[in-house]
């Protein structure tokens, strides 16, 4: 895919249904053409931007809400609009969380790439970082600095039979691989996060489950890296909730939700640290 140019929606109407990973509830979403810049959700009859500043939750997944209403897990669709090169449209949701679909961004970049896409005559849907940007939290940390593309290096660490891993994504408007890379989960910690009222759609249908020595769905991983992947792809995500395809060179540590959005706010609090074009 070429580098966008201009701002761009959906070509048709079309509907995606599921499951929702952390309510447990079937969900559907549709997606309409937006002339107007940025993605927005409707829930309850409240349109939701799905931007940065109006992220009220980070636990586990992205969660964003406005007059009431709110809408969790939009981090995987936000990367399917990411690598489909959607700027705008039109998200109507029925449940309070996007479907989990298999776990990963693929069904959801597969029915954006069907309805096709439609391009407008205006700009500015990238922003150039210009000073260095970083946040910590314990020795989690994500960095970026200017550079004229995307870049992105991310090291994840956990127990055997993960370990590990760290992965250089060059070219990342083409790294289509991260696309289909699942979320996943340490089976000890399941419980825990059911009792807290989360992860009740979760299954080996639609996340990574890590045992005590060896990866539990049957049919393994579907890349090497995939759980590096996976990680990508949520940072990919959660960046595009800036609204805008960031350019600079990223380098994360151990990074989630609540660092990623962290790091949009900081560079969004002082308008020296980016150009937007």
């Amino acid at each position: 895919m070429s580098m966008i140019k201009r701002q761009t929606t959906i070509n048709r109407i079309f509907k995606v249904s599921g499951i929702g990973l952390h309510s447990g509830h079937e969900v559907t979403l549709e997606f309409l053409p937006r002339r107007e810049f940025g993605v927005v959700f409707v829930h309850k009859g409240v349109s939701i931007p799905a931007r940065y500043d109006m992220v009220a939750d980070t636990r586990l997944s992205t969660q964003i809400g406005a007059g009431g209403a709110a809408v969790s897990t939009i981090e995987h669709l936000m990367a399917a609009f990411y690598f489909s090169g959607i700027t705008n449209c039109l998200v109507y949701i029925d449940g309070p969380e996007v479907p989990i679909l298999d776990g990963s961004a693929w069904e959801f970049y597969q029915g954006m790439w069907k309805a096709g896409v439609y391009e407008f005559p205006e700009s500015g849907v990238y922003l150039k970082v210009q000073r260095p940007i970083e946040v910590h939290h314990n020795d989690s940390w994500v960095k970026i600095k200017p550079l004229n593309t995307l870049e992105i290096t991310m090291s994840i660490e956990f127990r055997p039979p993960v370990g590990k891993q760290k992965k250089r994504v060059t070219d990342v408007e083409n790294a289509f691989a991260i696309i289909n890379s699942r979320t996943f989960v340490l089976q000890e910690e399941i419980e825990a996060i059911r009792k807290i009222g989360l992860a009740r759609g979760g299954s080996l249908d639609n996340a990574v489950v890590i045992g005590s020595d060896e990866i539990m769905n049957p049919k393994g991983l579907r890349y090497k890296n995939e759980l590096v992947n996976h990680k990508i792809l949520d940072l990919i995500g959660d960046f595009y909730t800036s609204g805008y395809r960031i350019l600079g060179k990223v380098e994360a540590n151990k990074t989630g939700h609540y660092l990623n959005n962290m790091l949009l706010r900081e560079l969004f609090s002082d308008p020296l640290n980016y150009t937007i074009y």
